[in-house]
């Protein structure tokens, strides 16, 4: 089986190219460096180009196309009109913020709350996110299903090293020896779906794994963490022995807050995926990494 990966150099693709080449696929990789990770073979160029996409389809021969990085309506769209007539099917990663209740969170949707947790087929936003047009991952995922194999993965929060973003701020603040973390108690309950940056490549192997025609999946770890607990976890990685102190809820803030967290039975069920790997192991080796950045060292794995 041949492979073409548009992107893979973010958080899930090294995960992902790796994984598929343990399985014995044949991938190649379509990047703006053109600089391979393993031992792919590595294609230079610009997916917002149509001749590259072109180009590149034409030298790998592909049984298989994954779009790591749609973003707009016109990624798709260019993308859909160079494969359409061939068939060729497409694995496409968009986003558990399509959902209405992301616009809700961040103020670009009115409404009544949307009841967690969100299955496939819940409503959507109406209108752009705060990016606007340049994040478009509805637009996306409208165009890529008038294709005829399609399978759309809709991931949550990815976390694990070396990406931080996830635990800086507040691992920051344990490190340096705060004895005291702060949280308004909306925030303290918001309750979101995360997922390991391997296991969330593993679900792109499994979908790889069980093409159909045109389906859409969440793709979320089965428990969804409030930010109260996440940060217990951090404290709890770190040693860290202060107080988390939750303030009164804000004003401005309905009460109950919306939640934003999916409901992942459908490619459990459909495509037989599970975790891969170990959640808490991940995060622990994410915040060991941390650590050692912070000392200036190069991390080591522990076994």
């Amino acid at each position: 089986m041949k492979v073409l990966v548009i992107g893979g150099t973010g958080l899930i693709g090294p995960h992902l190219v790796q994984a598929l080449m343990s399985a014995g696929v044949a991938v190649s990789t379509l990047t703006r460096t053109g600089r391979a990770l393993f031992c792919e073979t590595a294609l230079r160029g610009n997916r917002r180009k149509r001749a590259d996409i072109v180009a590149a389809i034409d030298a790998v021969k592909p049984d298989l196309l994954v779009d790591m990085i749609p973003f707009t309506l016109e990624d798709a769209q260019i993308l859909r009109d160079v494969i359409k007539p061939s068939g060729l099917p497409l694995i496409a990663l968009s986003s558990c913020d399509v959902y209405r209740a992301y616009g809700l969170l961040r103020g670009t949707e009115e409404g009544l709350s949307q009841a967690c947790p969100l299955r496939e087929e819940a409503g959507l936003r109406t209108a752009f996110g705060p990016e606007g047009a340049a994040y478009d991952k509805i637009g996306v995922e409208q165009v890529y299903m008038a294709l005829d194999t399609v399978t759309i993965l809709r991931m949550p929060i990815v976390y694990g090293w070396p990406d931080l973003t996830r635990v800086e701020p507040y691992l920051d603040q344990m490190l340096d020896g705060v004895e005291e973390i702060t949280l308004s108690a909306d925030r303290a309950a918001l309750r979101l779906s995360r997922s390991l940056h391997k296991n969330a490549a593993h679900a792109v192997v499994c979908a790889a794994a069980y093409m159909g025609s045109k389906r859409i999946y969440n793709v979320a770890e089965p428990k969804a963490f409030t930010e109260a607990d996440w940060i217990k976890k951090i404290a709890a990685a770190c040693g860290w022995t202060g107080e988390l102190k939750i303030t009164k809820w804000q004003p401005d803030v309905p009460s109950p807050r919306q939640q934003l967290y999916v409901n992942s039975d459908a490619i459990r069920k459909d495509l037989n995926f599970t975790e891969m790997y170990d959640p808490e192991d991940g995060f622990a080796e994410m915040v060991r990494f941390h650590a050692y950045q912070r000392l200036g060292k190069p991390y080591q794995k522990f076994h």
